[in-house]
């Protein structure tokens, strides 16, 4: 690993707390619900709709059961609805068939609607290395010269190749949160960055004074 993303993971695992959570960790199932409705969507938005979406129907067996039109007007908050739905209900087919969820990423991904980043985050769920790659994660990485592109697929790549798997899911966590509260998309805090210092982009958004 190069030095500088050594030292860019030392200064964020010390400046964020421990415990970084986006969305609230509950029941497996709900959880994965949440994420597959935060697509596009707020955190906060994804937990309102899956709160809905449950309070109607409050298992997988149901959900597995009802009709998509019923899951999409339960949902439709989040935003999507048709895709959201069709991939809730087919991982509550899933669990109703194999009794579970699957916690490996090729099973995972053979699901419809869950992706590489969905199952990465189900696999951070259950404490496992994951590499999360948003938008915010690649935003930051490319600003901070960790990845050459900010493309999701190639920084998730370039990230699993740097870092040492003990390290995919705190990386990935303090980045996101470092996009959401410091390095905005548009107005980065430069200024407040822990990261300043060593960070190549950020003559781009402010001048020396």
């Amino acid at each position: 690993m190069e030095s500088k993303s050594i030292d860019i993971l030392k200064i964020l695992d010390s400046y964020y707390p421990e415990k970084i959570e986006f969305i609230k960790k509950g029941d497996p199932f709900r959880f994965l619900c949440t994420v597959i409705l935060s697509a596009s969507s707020t955190d906060a938005g994804a937990e309102k709709a899956e709160e809905n979406l449950h309070s109607a129907l409050d298992s997988p067996e149901k959900i597995a059961a009802e009709k998509p039109e019923v899951i999409e007007e339960l949902i439709k908050s989040a935003g999507l609805k048709k895709g959201k739905a069709r991939s809730i209900k087919a991982l509550a087919e899933v669990v109703v068939r194999e009794k579970g969820i699957p916690e490996d990423i090729e099973s995972l991904t053979r699901i419809p609607g869950i992706g590489v980043k969905t199952a990465n985050c189900y696999l951070e769920y259950l404490g496992k290395p994951a590499v999360i790659v948003d938008t915010h994660v690649a935003r930051v990485a490319k600003r901070l010269g960790i990845t050459s592109t900010d493309n999701r697929d190639a920084s998730y790549l370039e990230i699993r190749r740097i870092y040492d798997e003990a390290d995919w899911s705190r990386i990935s966590m303090t980045l996101n949160l470092h996009g959401r509260k410091i390095c905005h998309a548009r107005k980065p805090e430069c200024i407040r960055c822990p990261l300043s210092s060593i960070c190549p982009s950020k003559a781009s958004f402010c001048k020396e004074s």
